[in-house]
């Protein structure tokens, strides 16, 4: 009776044994996939802010490029009136 047992158990302990087997391997492979859905996550969140950075400079740059051209302009109109006051003074003024 007792050889009856232990005949029967043996198919069973295997199946546990493969059933644990199989469960350490899918725990393993879902923390492998996890690990990578954090890399993409991590990427993907470096790619935002790199796009934010990038919107934010652009404006700045656009920003700084109209300060520029109003200097330009206004620099442009005192050299003319300079040359124009010079001109009705009869002036020197190409030092």
């Amino acid at each position: 009776m007792n050889q009856t047992i232990l005949i029967a158990g043996i198919p069973a302990l295997i199946a546990l044994g493969g059933s644990m087997m199989t469960l350490e391997a899918t725990a393993q492979e879902t923390e492998k996939v996890s690990e990578r859905v954090r890399v993409i996550e991590v990427k993907q969140a470096e790619g935002t802010a790199l796009e934010v950075m990038v919107a934010q400079n652009t404006k700045d740059l656009a920003a700084l490029t109209a300060i520029v051209t109003k200097m330009a302009e206004s620099q442009t109109q005192m050299l003319a009136n300079q040359a124009a006051i010079c001109q009705s003074t009869n002036s020197d003024c190409h030092r």
